[in-house]
């Protein structure tokens, strides 16, 4: 049988509930926020949270963008039989993938700025994984994006294919 826990989560300080119980903590600071009982806020840990909220929102805007640049780099460098086989999954995936990034765009306007970068870095993945999925050499796809952003996330776009 196993043995009770002898120390409830709640009755930690909060800094020591944020790593021994992170839900917990999660609604405790709620409460306190909530009720403005400011002297009971883990204010550093609550900050770092808050921050890592906006960096998630960053990756999710940054995995979207990479998901529409695979699937377009596959439909232009995809052998020809490859490509039969997968060009409309490949075109609807893009599309969902445009959908997704700018709906993550329109909820977080304040990404814009950082658009160009994510745009490049996911590139770099959505290049490296085509190379892996397509078994293509490095110099089958360009080192740089060939196309820019406000060309893949227009609806009507479809890269030339290659091969």
């Amino acid at each position: 049988m196993a043995k009770a826990l002898k120390i409830s989560s709640a009755a930690l300080p909060p800094a020591d509930l944020y790593d021994q119980d992170y839900y917990t903590w999660t609604q405790a600071q709620a409460r306190a926020l909530r009720d403005h009982r400011l002297d009971e806020v883990d204010w550093a840990n609550v900050a770092e949270e808050i921050e890592d909220l906006g960096k998630s929102e960053r990756r999710a805007l940054r995995s979207r963008l990479v998901t529409l640049l695979e699937h377009l780099l596959k439909f232009a460098h995809a052998r020809e039989r490859m490509f039969e086989n997968n060009a409309r999954g490949w075109e609807l995936s893009a599309r969902n993938a445009r959908e997704a990034f700018r709906e993550r765009l329109e909820e977080n306007p304040g990404l814009r700025p950082q658009l160009e970068g994510l745009f490049i870095s996911a590139y770099r993945s959505a290049r490296i994984e085509t190379m892996k999925a397509l078994r293509l050499p490095d110099a089958a796809i360009p080192e740089m994006p060939p196309w820019t952003i406000d060309e893949i996330i227009d609806d009507a776009f479809l890269p030339p294919r290659k091969s």
